[in-house]
């Protein structure tokens, strides 16, 4: 291609829609849909890879995440940033917004992050009641600080699974719980929901702190802790070095009432219009 023009941008996505964020073959990904339009706007080539900051699977909803495309350096300068939105944003379906794109170094790499915030939404999972506040803040830290997670997983060959979770703590709405919000430099598959599973259990008293704390202490002694559904979590934020947050208003979500179940499918719902409506306020 020549010179070329590194570009980062941040968007979002409506989870439902996807087979998960990485490319895959014969099903729709948001890697490929963004491949897909690169190519149709000759930005790159078809077969030229992309990288993401995180991977996701299908069903979880993105707030925000970051990728990098390589682009033909005269083609950068002659349109910069709003020509990139336009093209781009003109192609894309709406279940993915667009945010911002910006130059960056040619060895940049998005999935070089500060940090990676997840939010997961318990009180629409069966068995919750809301918790003592205090009691639940105190599991929540359980999960805080570095740890082999190896039981809260799912496996992978040859994998390493030592992370760093440097803030694990109650959601908000208001002043009702509705789940927990917690922050790693990175995380391994399946880490959060498995750890929205094992808060469950400590909710509805199926399983104990102590059995929680020695499964993640005593990570070669298998203890499956469950898997909680992909609907209720949201890749909330990813951060990056000298780049400022995407700053958006907090939602205030509806709380449980009625038919439960009932209750629960507009909960559904309601996790992709928080999106939409947090999207708006960046104008994608």
């Amino acid at each position: 291609m020549g010179d070329t023009a590194r570009i980062f941008y941040r968007f979002g996505h409506i989870g439902d829609d996807f087979h998960g964020s990485q490319i895959q073959p014969d099903v729709s990904t948001v890697q490929g849909e963004f491949l897909k339009v690169f190519h149709k706007n000759k930005f790159t080539r078809e077969d030229m890879p992309i990288q993401m900051a995180s991977r996701t699977d299908a069903g979880v909803n993105v707030r925000v995440n970051g990728g990098i495309v390589d682009v033909e350096e005269k083609r950068w300068l002659g349109m910069q940033e709003k020509g990139f939105l336009k093209a781009t944003r003109d192609r894309l379906p709406n279940s993915i917004a667009l945010f911002d794109a910006r130059r960056v170094d040619e060895d940049w790499l998005p999935r070089h992050a500060l940090n990676r915030t997840y939010r997961y939404r318990m009180e629409a999972m069966e068995r919750w009641q809301e918790p003592d506040h205090a009691i639940f803040t105190e599991w929540c830290s359980i999960f805080e600080g570095e740890h082999d997670w190896s039981n809260l997983s799912r496996k992978e060959a040859g994998k390493n699974y030592v992370r760093v979770v440097e803030s694990c703590k109650p959601w908000y709405s208001g002043e009702r719980l509705v789940g927990f919000e917690i922050t790693g430099t990175a995380f391994v598959w399946n880490q959060v929901r498995r750890i929205a599973s094992a808060l469950l259990g400590l909710v509805s008293g199926k399983v104990t702190a102590q059995r929680v704390e020695h499964a993640l202490h005593n990570p070669t002694i298998y203890d499956d802790l469950g898997l909680a559904d992909s609907d209720w979590l949201i890749l909330w934020n990813v951060a990056w070095p000298a780049i400022e947050d995407l700053q958006t208003d907090d939602p205030i979500l509806e709380a449980p009432s009625g038919n439960i179940r009932r209750w629960r499918e507009l909960a559904r719902l309601e996790q992709k219009a928080i999106l939409h409506r947090m999207w708006d306020q960046l104008s994608s």
